[in-house]
């Protein structure tokens, strides 16, 4: 499906008036919320449970965009900002370079970091699990 700057992915919603809506129906829902919980705090816990069960406080039909759509979406509403430049042709080949050379070492960062966590997980693994043989070892020593 071809996107339009202005148009979500899914509804065809312009994002601006998504963003418009979700700002303002969260500070409506939290007030109303607050003023639940003072007046009749059970009316206001489930206001409360309910508006965090279907996801906080934007308004959605349930389809969400993932993050790096979003990303797109939000930097095709401003289409100067990728294209400024500041009139030095080296210091903006510069700024693409380094903008370049930092997005690089984010996503090295990240795989790093998903390498570090499994690496965690693996060691919790590992570590469960020689507990275990060990309870089941004594239990066995106990029993016989």
């Amino acid at each position: 499906m071809t996107q339009t700057p202005n148009m979500t992915a899914t509804s065809g919603t312009p994002t601006s008036v998504l963003m418009l809506s979700t700002v303002l129906f969260a500070a409506f829902a939290f007030v109303v919320t607050i003023v639940a919980l003072n007046i009749f705090w059970p009316a206001g816990f489930a206001l409360a449970v309910i508006l965090g069960w279907r996801g906080g406080f934007a308004p959605s039909s349930g389809s969400h965009m993932d993050t790096a759509a979003l990303t797109e979406t939000i930097k095709a509403l401003s289409p100067e900002a990728e294209r400024r430049t500041s009139g030095n042709t080296s210091f903006d080949a510069y700024r693409a370079d380094t903008l370049d050379r930092l997005e690089q070492e984010q996503h090295k960062f990240e795989g790093f970091l998903d390498r570090l966590r499994a690496a965690k997980d693996k060691g919790e693994f590992d570590q469960f699990m020689d507990d275990r043989a060990a309870r089941l070892t004594a239990q066995a020593n106990g029993s016989a």
